[in-house]
């Protein structure tokens, strides 16, 4: 009768065990699944940051700036076509 109890106790103990082994392997893999999307996100937000850089770098060059201006209508400051403003005015006087 007392090794029926052991026994019993032993296979309890083992079916827990192995429970406990296949819940730890599966969160491991969703642990790991999750690394792998983070480290994807990580890769991808760096292209990004790269690309933008770069972007960045070829507006700020004045060619890329008056390609701009030109297709926006915009055309070179002409001399004859520049009002100059008299200074404004000080305080006080009429």
């Amino acid at each position: 009768m007392q090794i029926r109890i052991t026994v019993a106790a032993l296979a309890a103990l083992l079916m827990a065990s192995a429970l406990s082994l296949v819940t730890s392997q599966h969160r491991a893999r969703e642990l790991f699944a999750d690394l792998e999307a983070a480290q994807l996100l990580t890769r991808q937000s760096e292209a990004e940051g790269n690309r933008l850089r770069i972007e960045l770098g070829r507006a700020g060059q004045p060619a890329a700036i008056e390609t701009l201006a030109r297709q926006m209508g915009l055309r070179p400051i002409d001399p004859d076509h520049t009002a100059l403003l008299p200074p404004a005015a000080t305080r006080g006087a009429p």
